[in-house]
């Protein structure tokens, strides 16, 4: 298997309509990335939803795309409630992604894919806030909400504690030519307490490959106490810094 850097220098907006129940191909050529995305099998708004009230709902995920298509991981940052999200579970599978570019290069690539649910009518599809959800109408005539995002860390009950930490695994010249650059990845910790995405966000200096991945696979290999938020899991985004040096 060829293994590729994941980078995350580049999260990027999609917005996919559900006005149609086929399939459908999406086209993505901005910010120098290039991604197709044939949706095979399409989410469907939730029938208990509408009869709850809901008018339209959002979910927001993160996607780790390797250079050959494949869709290695994925992960929930954001819904408006659930079921939404239970109706992306039931089709992601089915969904085809073209080997991604940046700037013409073949690369793996994590991208923000943003999901929007009407109960009617047509839909306007659109990129929205990290931090903005479509609950407004559910809270002003009286439903409650079932919203759910990221955790902020300062939110946690405790700060996020690693029960395994296993180190990347440099031959000891790789370190000593590449003394005391430093390399920062970004990852998600999930409600089990599992690292997923882990990608490269910078680097200071000029570090290796063979450095940078075996970094990328000794932190997809680390694992915490579940994070909760009021005693309930939830999940939070971290970075962490390496340093190399040669002791």
């Amino acid at each position: 298997m060829v293994r590729t850097l994941l980078s995350a220098c580049i999260l990027s907006g999609l917005a996919i309509s559900l006005a149609h129940a086929g399939p459908q191909k999406f086209e993505f050529h901005e910010y120098g990335v290039d991604l197709n995305i044939e949706v095979i099998k399409m989410p469907h708004f939730p029938n208990s939803l509408i009869a709850d009230g809901y008018l339209e709902g959002d979910v927001k995920i993160a996607m780790d795309i390797d250079h050959d298509g494949e869709l290695r991981d994925w992960i929930v940052i954001e819904s408006t409630h659930p079921e939404f999200t239970e109706s992306v579970e039931r089709v992601i599978d089915s969904w085809r992604f073209s080997p991604p570019y940046i700037n013409g290069e073949n690369r793996s690539v994590v991208n923000h894919l943003n999901i929007h649910f009407e109960s009617r009518g047509s839909v306007v599809s659109f990129d929205l806030p990290t931090s903005v959800l479509n609950v407004r109408l559910n809270q002003l005539t009286g439903f409650r909400s079932e919203a759910s995002k990221l955790s902020d860390i300062k939110e946690l009950d405790t700060a996020p504690y690693p029960i395994a930490q296993p180190s990347p695994s440099i031959p000891k010249d790789v370190i000593q030519k590449h003394d005391g650059t430093r390399a920062v990845f970004t990852f998600y910790i999930d409600e089990a307490g599992q690292v997923r995405i882990p990608a490269l966000s910078e680097t200071d200096g000029e570090p290796d490959l063979g450095m940078l991945l075996a970094t990328q696979d000794a932190l997809s290999q680390w694992r915490f106490q579940p994070p909760t938020k009021n005693n309930r899991p939830v999940k939070v985004k971290l970075s962490q810094a390496f340093v190399f040096k040669d002791k």
